[in-house]
């Protein structure tokens, strides 16, 4: 029983040195039969310790050929150059394999992480590796896959000698560049609402508000007067359009005795109810009363402010009463 243990251990050993033995002594496989390709990471100084680095690699085998998947690095393994540690080690290791009738596609992931600082940059490598690589039906030919080599500097000085200046950009180091993409697009909205804001206050407030399917028939009679100079024959004329306009908005002849009905119709011509009796008078005097004499200037005037404000009720704002102008007739 004794000796079958030692015999046991010896068989382990003997198979432990196998595993661990130098695969450099391989000869390498053709090319047409296996690829790798390499994803570094983006940055190559900077580290220090405790800082993670990832590394992918994907392998292409074609049948009959297989990778050796034992031949894989083991978590745990230090990096070492010359003998010397390097103070990396690799932290996890994970892979995918897919297969179909041509090959075999390997995706590796590797993460090493640092455990080594110093007072100035020196460099460090993620040693080149060796997969190895056999055909089944062959046990004995046993070939290798090379892994290039990775080189970063530790700690966030520069590295010396003859440097790449992108490569020393280094994230510990520098301003921090804020995207202005998102705070731009923030303030055009902003900008828009504010402006847009403004000009609903405006349009509220202006005595000039343009209301859809509101200007009909007094908006008409303040454009077509507002510029016109005083005569006998404008003063008619506007004294005709503006009763045109009441008649067309109460759809019959307004008199004093049916302006109940204007104002139920529209109740902002209540707010201007001396003006318009002061018109009707102007009316009188103009067609009826010809002996009567009257300032036509002031008249037409005193119209063509009693028009606009006809065109604001026709819209439904109401008038201030500062605006509204007594007149003697």
């Amino acid at each position: 029983m004794h000796r079958f243990i030692q015999l046991c251990i010896l068989i382990f050993f003997v198979h432990s040195l196998s595993a661990y033995e130098d695969p450099r002594k391989y000869p390498d496989i053709d090319p047409s039969f296996a690829t790798v390709s390499v994803i570094d990471p983006e940055q190559k100084v900077g580290y220090t310790v405790g800082d993670l680095l990832d590394r992918t690699i994907v392998v292409k085998v074609k049948k009959p050929y297989q990778l050796i998947e034992e031949s894989l690095p083991i978590v745990g393994y230090e990096k070492r150059y010359r003998g010397q540690l390097l103070g990396m080690d690799l932290n996890k290791i994970s892979f995918i394999k897919q297969d179909d009738k041509r090959e075999s596609v390997h995706t590796i992931q590797l993460q090493y992480q640092i455990f080594t600082n110093n007072v100035v940059a020196k460099p460090a490598f993620v040693t080149a590796d060796y997969y190895r690589i056999m055909d089944p039906a062959k046990p004995d030919d046993v070939f290798k896959l090379r892994i290039p080599e990775l080189t970063i500097a530790i700690s966030p000085i520069a590295i010396f000698g003859d440097i790449k200046v992108e490569n020393d950009m280094s994230g510990y180091r520098g301003p921090i560049l804020i995207n202005a993409a998102p705070y731009l697009k923030n303030l055009k909205v902003a900008i828009f609402v504010l402006l847009f804001s403004i000009f609903i206050l405006i349009y509220i407030y202006s005595r000039f508000t343009w209301v859809p399917k509101q200007n009909k028939y007094f908006s008409y009679v303040y454009r077509k007067f507002k510029k016109t100079k005083v005569s006998q024959d404008n003063l008619e004329d506007l004294l005709k359009a503006l009763h045109d306009g009441f008649d067309k908005t109460l759809n019959q002849t307004l008199f004093l005795e049916n302006l109940h009905q204007l104002y139920q119709q529209n109740r902002a011509f209540k707010y201007i109810h001396n003006e318009i009796e002061i018109f009707f008078q102007i009316s009188r005097g103009v067609f009826f009363e010809k002996n009567k004499k009257i300032d036509n200037e002031t008249i037409y005037d005193w119209l063509k402010q009693f028009a606009l404000h006809c065109r604001m009720c026709e819209r439904k704002l109401i008038v201030d009463s500062n605006d509204l102008v007594k007149l003697k007739i």
